[in-house]
């Protein structure tokens, strides 16, 4: 690899960040195409590649957020509807310790001052959460997948490819 070519990658992978607000604009089906398929350049164990990736716009997508918010605030309000939204691996410990706790509060903390949200506001805090799932109004959605039938591996797999769609 030439030195400019590295220079790009590295330019791609620092200039990375989080976004939580998006326009309302249509993203041309070319792009989404061209963005996986340079995202499906991403390694996998004996090349199994073993994502599948839905691309979700319009009315289907608004179908999507608005049932997935519904049964957000379901749950809030009703914890026991929990028990039918199980993960199927647990993605946080169960406990969490020093530096990482310090590290999640700080970016919390961070985020919720820019948003003018103070610690115990708990209606504005549950409100910014459910941004989350109406996906910060962007105009296309892409869920990864993997078969159950994978093992661990499947799961860095498609790690590896949803970075590449972040920096494509």
């Amino acid at each position: 690899m030439r030195l400019d070519q590295v220079q790009l990658v590295d330019e791609a992978i620092t200039s990375r960040h989080s976004v939580r607000a998006f326009l309302n604009t249509p993203v041309e089906q070319h792009i989404i195409k061209d963005i996986l398929r340079v995202a499906s350049r991403a390694p996998s164990g004996t090349n199994t590649q073993p994502w599948k990736v839905y691309v979700v716009t319009g009315k289907k997508r608004d179908e999507i957020v608005e049932r997935v918010c519904q049964a957000q605030i379901d749950v809030s309000t009703n914890p026991e509807l929990a028990k039918q939204y199980t993960e199927t691996f647990a993605y946080y410990p169960e406990t969490w310790i020093s530096p990482f706790i310090d590290r999640r509060r700080e970016n919390g903390w961070g985020l919720y001052g820019l948003l003018g949200i103070q610690k115990g506001e708990k209606e504005k805090m549950a409100a910014q959460h459910l941004r989350n799932y109406q996906l910060f109004d962007a105009p296309v959605a892409l869920f990864f997948t993997v078969n159950k039938a994978m093992g661990i591996g499947s799961k860095m797999d498609i790690s590896m490819m949803i970075q590449n769609v972040m920096i494509a």
